[in-house]
Parts: C-alpha cells; structure tokens; sequence
C-alpha cells in the first residue's frame, strides 16, 4: 500500500480516463495511488448515454470509490472539462472524504450540488440526443466527429484512444 495520497482524477463527458494516462504514471511512480475513472457511458464504459437519464447514474462511478473508502481515508479529487460537475457533486455528497478538489480547466458550478438542466447547447459543436423524446431536454451530447479530431486530439497519438474515440462515437 502506498504512503502517499490517493488521487481520483475524473474526465468529464465523452474523453474518458484514457486522457489521464501521463498524469497516472507521474503520480505512480511519486509513491502515489491514482484513480483515473471512466463515468457512465464515458470512456471505455459502454453503457448507452441515452439510457443515463440523471445525473446521479452518470456519476455512479465516483459515487463507488467514494462511497467505498475506509474509516478516514481521503482523497484528491482532480477533474478536467466536464469532470468539474462531478467534483462540485462529490463535493456536497462526500466532504469528509475529500483532501482537496482541483478543478483544471474544467466546469464549476456556484451555491449549488445540482447540475443546471439549461445548460447551452452549440449544435455546431455537438450532436444532440433525445433518448426521453424530443419535448424533453438532451440525454446526451457528442463532440462533433470532425471537431474532436481537428480540435481537441490533434497532438494524442492516434493508439492511446484518439482514433476508438472517433472510431467508437461514429
């Protein structure tokens, strides 16, 4: 077992844990435990985005390491991107857990444990889901196939997760 802290890094939305990965051996080889999570219908999880109606559902997985750490143990939250809304939630669920939460460039939200449901939507930027019909709010947002590529992984190395990303999502 490690002497050092125990960090759970969390990737919001469709980028998933793999983007974590030169992060996770830095902190390894410090003496480090790491955590990198793959949220619901995130990452490698293949659960469908158009069946994770609440928010609860898409962050289960932090809600488990969380939910399952011993008599005083805490951890380092880090979250990039969307990862944000899941820290803010873990927040106010499980603060006597938490050491420290670091928000990298990633979503925050003020005076609430609740995610907002009117967040704005480009749909120049992302393709818009309805899994509960089109009268109710998205279910699901994903990265237009042309915008990823061009924007967001243009200096990953396709064969640590750029070209699944797009391969998976279309």
């Amino acid at each position: 077992m490690s002497s050092g802290a125990h960090f759970v890094l969390v990737h919001g939305a469709c980028h998933g844990a793999w983007c974590w990965y030169k992060i996770r051996c830095l902190l390894e080889c410090a003496g480090h435990k790491v955590s990198c999570l793959d949220l619901r219908a995130s990452g490698i999880d293949l659960s469908d985005a158009n069946t994770v109606f609440k928010f609860q559902e898409y962050n289960q997985p932090l809600d488990d390491v969380l939910s399952g750490l011993g008599e005083g143990e805490k951890v380092i939250l880090v979250g990039h991107s969307a990862g944000g809304l899941n820290l803010t939630a873990a927040l106010y669920k499980y603060p006597h857990k938490i050491q420290a939460a670091v928000y990298v460039v990633a979503e925050m939200i003020r005076d609430t444990p609740q995610v907002p449901s009117d967040l704005p939507v480009d749909k120049n930027v992302f393709d818009v889901y309805y899994g509960e019909g089109p009268d109710k709010p998205p279910t699901s947002l994903i990265y237009k196939k042309e915008l990823v590529q061009h924007h967001y992984y243009q200096r990953s190395p396709l064969e640590l997760g750029r070209a699944s990303f797009i391969n998976r999502r279309g």
